[in-house]
């Protein structure tokens, strides 16, 4: 846009008080980007400033979006985030209204009457909701002349610019400019300080930035971070033989790559040649870092070799934890860098935790969850049930389910083995509604085989009570056709307290639609009788850890009492598990316990062999 004498000229011919108006906003403007680089609350300043010399009138800045190709409003601070709304996204035209139009055709647009005006007649629906009745609009430009917006004053009046008002535009938006140039350079200086200028990565100078404010957090808020360096496999290779573009043009693809396993609070640099560190932010568990590992390097071994190369890319990765390897963040470079040689010496293509034994473990971890996966697709699992009997007579009345894995190699498998495992994933959600839906299934199976009992009880685990359980919950029970009544489900009064009120909410629903609910490893959790009777409860679990040693050990003894004693409290029928010798036994009759479990009576088995003790009823 080619600038005229004829602002000049207007300028001149002003009279003196609007002159020092307009100098006054240029040095009240100017002096405000001299003192402060928050450039938003500068232009909202100017967009203020502009507005208050033009009454029943808004002012705005748009600007082009990444993409040249759409406009998008940067500050408008009289408009309602509906105008907004309406206008991001406007792609400049010959009838892009006021402000796509002067951007379009690189001129000022002066529109007096936006019902009648045709650069307006897409835009009715914006000048009905916001009575936008004129609009006057000034491209914005830097100084080698490139259109980058547009300044626009909107009024609520038809009506046409007069000198001052068009000089008004012009000064403010030749304000905008000098803005957004600062802004510009001040990113582009930024950026040469504090990003990899191949890759535009985080360089060393902001990751050692990012990982001392990650430290802080960390040990306030007491979670883990991990570091992975990440160094290429042959990459002197692939510059050796195919030059140096081709070796830059991996470097950016190994980049790209890595980024799309990567959170937003996570940061990924490139300290220098094929080197490469991610922080992880806020882990729960150091496995978690191996996961992110592991498809990291999947990811890059699928990679197809660059145009002229036949190197498929991989990569070694070390890992180091804050605060289980170090509480520095040189210390926890350092020693993610000696895992990652480790790593390399291992055979590369793979990761090693900073503590070799602790990648050992992690691979045994990650290797059973795929095992478990592989377990719910191949239906490896099967349903046990533990009885449980009425502590007067000894007669059958419930049965726990409890899952066991006929583990192709390892044969079969105990809970302990595998449960913790399902827990640190979501896999435990997927176990969970198989026994539940499995358990189920056989007991209607047992009710139309006119088979008696009173409940079968399914554990639950803390992950599955989120919001809105108690409908998967239904539905299974609405499929199987089994009573709700003849449900119970246990969870364990420890974690109970640590979940909180979500569960405790789906507790009650669920207890609303006729479920009994149990709460297991009662003791454990050092409950007050004043939470307990808050919660939605029908039974209580004595831990075995009370039970053991009974009668003879005083203090367990004391504890059991006082457990069966709160029940009855509360109305609440009492279950011992883990019963193992008849002395336990004959102490838990004689202070009225109501249900016992345990391998004295019954040991956990097959639905089958459950059938038989049944049919004595």
């Amino acid at each position: 846009m080619a600038r005229s004498n004829s602002t000049l000229h207007d300028y001149i011919t002003l009279p003196q008080l609007q002159k020092e108006q307009l100098l006054q906003l240029q040095r009240d403007i100017l002096e405000s980007v001299a003192m402060s680089n928050n450039h938003t609350e500068n232009l909202n300043k100017l967009c203020l400033a502009a507005q208050a010399m033009l009454s029943n009138a808004v002012a705005s800045i748009m600007l082009y979006d990444k993409s040249r190709e759409h406009l998008i409003v940067r500050v408008a601070p009289s408009i309602p985030d509906e105008g907004i709304q309406q206008l991001n996204g406007l792609v400049p035209g010959p009838q892009a209204g006021s402000c796509g139009t002067a951007v379009f055709c690189k001129t000022p647009i002066f529109v007096e009457n936006t019902v009648t005006d045709t650069r307006w007649e897409f835009f009715d629906q914006f000048v009905a909701d916001f009575n936008i009745h004129a609009c006057w609009s000034m491209p914005i430009q830097t100084p080698d002349d490139l259109i980058i917006g547009s300044f626009a004053l909107s009024s609520f009046e038809s009506r046409a610019p007069n000198d001052f008002q068009k000089k008004l535009l012009s000064i403010a938006a030749n304000l905008a400019g000098i803005i957004l140039q600062r802004e510009n350079m001040e990113k582009k200086l930024w950026d040469m300080a504090h990003l990899d200028s191949l890759t535009s990565l985080a360089n060393r100078t902001l990751l050692n930035q990012r990982i001392n404010h990650a430290i802080t957090m960390a040990s306030r808020h007491r979670h883990k971070i991990a570091l992975l360096f990440i160094d290429l496999d042959n990459f002197k290779h692939i510059n050796d033989s195919y030059g140096h573009r081709i070796g830059d043009e991996t470097l950016i693809k190994t980049a790209n790559t890595i980024k799309k396993h990567i959170r937003k609070q996570d940061t990924l640099s490139r300290i220098g040649g094929d080197e490469f560190v991610l922080l992880l932010e806020t882990i729960t568990e150091s496995v978690d870092s191996s996961k992110v590992a592991q498809a990291i390097l999947s990811s890059l071994n699928k990679t197809p070799p660059i145009a002229g190369s036949s190197n498929t890319i991989s990569a070694s990765i070390g890992i180091s934890i804050y605060p289980d390897d170090a509480l520095s963040s040189e210390a926890l470079l350092r020693n993610a860098d000696t895992a990652m040689y480790e790593a390399k010496n291992a055979g590369r293509n793979g990761f090693s935790f900073y503590e070799s034994a602790f990648t050992q473990l992690i691979r045994e971890q990650l290797t059973l969850e795929s095992e478990l996966k592989s377990a719910l697709i191949n239906d490896e699992f099967e349903v046990f049930y533990q009885p449980q009997f009425a502590c007067y007579d000894s007669q059958f009345v419930a049965a726990e389910a409890l899952i066991r894995w006929s583990h192709p190699k390892r044969g079969f498998l105990e809970p302990d083995s595998f449960i913790p495992t399902a827990e640190k994933s979501n896999l435990i959600n997927q176990m969970g509604l198989w026994i539940l839906q499995q358990t189920c299934l056989q007991g209607k199976k047992w009710l139309n085989d006119g088979l008696k009992f009173d409940r079968l009880s399914v554990n639950l685990s803390i992950r599955q009570l989120v919001k809105g359980f108690h409908h998967e919950v239904l539905m299974i029970l609405n499929d199987t056709d089994f009573p709700s009544h003849k449900l119970e489900l246990e969870i364990t009064e420890s974690l109970l307290m640590i979940k909180g009120n979500i569960a405790i909410a789906e507790l009650k629903t669920l207890q609303g639609l006729g479920i009994s609910i149990a709460i297991d490893d009662f003791g454990m959790g050092y409950s007050s009788l004043n939470q307990i009777q808050k919660l939605p409860l029908d039974k209580l679990k004595i831990d075995r850890s009370f039970i053991d040693e009974l009668p003879d050990n005083k203090n367990n003894a004391a504890l059991a009492k006082m457990i069966l004693a709160m029940g009855k409290a509360l109305s609440l029928k009492v279950i011992a598990e883990g019963v193992e010798t008849e002395q336990q036994q004959a102490f838990l009759v004689e202070e009225d316990c109501d249900l016992l479990q345990g391998y004295l009576l019954g040991k956990p088995m097959r639905a089958a062999e459950i059938e038989q003790l049944m049919s004595h009823i």
